[in-house]
């Protein structure tokens, strides 16, 4: 066990949209077809994860809340706890989560993103070297200790960067086919927050049918000859048609408030493309404008908060502070 790193180091990971194929990275599905394949990229809202020894014997954690245990055994917080045991961490530290929005239930893959932070900085504070892919193949062996059901997307999704393809099979790695970013020069995009009480996407995604799922995994090899032809009309309509087939694998994906939202969007004169982000119930809503389209004309836009977001190409990234 190392003793540690006597600087303060500070990690932080990109959160993640994903555009086609949400729900065919999960494992029943992989199974039941022999591949499932996904459009996302990173965005420029964080996590970020710090650590630094501390002199006192304590482990002081801060995230929601706070913490302050004699040993790690005593964290209660699973994803610090898992990180710590699996680098055989003891040495009395702080570690310290943040964020840029609220992102418990957001649907834009905040716990693999806290997890991939807390990996980097921790094996950073031993003096351990990993690379990015290292880094989500670890983060996604751990998340699934304490949660199961999480797709093999949200990892790469949010830890490597670029606008990118993410091919998945049975016990194989993970493909990765990065694309340009001409999308993002002519799209404007924002994340609406959509607030519902209670949401948990473990109770959506136990109930997600396979057979409806085909036609989403199907849709993303579409997707690609659109990209790569650069024919981005086509390819926003097959995010909205998909988005459609999306609702059908689960009576629990639509609430009242995204159906509100939905019918808001529908009125608009401007060609708007959107979908929900993540398992559904709930979380952030994507909206896709073309940039020639005047802001000012978005009614949408003046009575809901928003947030601009766009591809990001930093990945993951480190500090250290005396």
């Amino acid at each position: 066990m190392n003793s540690g790193n006597n600087k303060m180091i500070i990690a932080s990971c990109p959160l993640r949209v994903s555009l086609l194929g949400g729900s065919t990275d999960l494992e029943d599905f992989i199974t039941h077809n022999g591949y499932g394949q996904v459009i996302s990229f990173p965005i420029n809202l964080y996590t970020y994860v710090s650590i630094n020894k501390r002199y006192d014997g304590k482990f002081l954690i801060q995230y929601s809340k706070t913490e302050n245990v004699n040993k790690v055994s005593e964290i209660k917080n699973e994803l610090v706890r898992t990180v710590l045991e699996y680098f055989n961490i003891n040495t009395p530290i702080t570690v310290a989560l943040n964020a840029d929005i609220p992102s418990h239930g957001s649907g834009l893959a905040s716990s693999s993103s806290f997890i991939i932070a807390m990996i980097k900085a921790a094996s950073v504070f031993i003096n351990l070297e990993l690379s990015d892919y290292e880094v989500c193949k670890i983060a996604l062996q751990l998340e699934r200790k304490f949660n199961p059901l999480v797709g093999r997307q949200d990892a790469y999704g949010c830890g490597i960067k670029g606008f990118k393809h993410l091919y998945f099979e049975s016990n194989k790695e993970i493909k990765t086919t990065l694309f340009s970013n001409t999308y993002f020069n002519n799209f404007d995009l924002f994340l609406i927050p959509i607030s519902e009480n209670g949401r948990k996407s473990t109770k959506i995604l136990k109930s997600l049918q396979l057979e409806e799922r085909k036609s989403i995994c199907d849709n993303v090899k579409l997707g690609i000859e659109y990209l790569e032809s650069k024919n981005f009309s086509n390819f926003n309509d097959l995010i909205l048609n998909t988005w459609e087939s999306k609702k059908k694998t689960s009576p629990l994906i639509v609430t009242p408030n995204v159906l509100e939202l939905e019918n808001k969007i529908k009125t608009t004169k401007h060609s708007l493309y959107y979908k929900l982000c993540g398992a559904g119930g709930g979380g952030y809503l994507l909206l896709i404008k073309k940039k020639t389209d005047d802001i000012s004309e978005f009614g949408l836009l003046k009575e809901n908060s928003y947030i601009d977001i766009t591809v990001d190409n930093r990945g993951i990234k480190t500090w250290q502070l005396n």
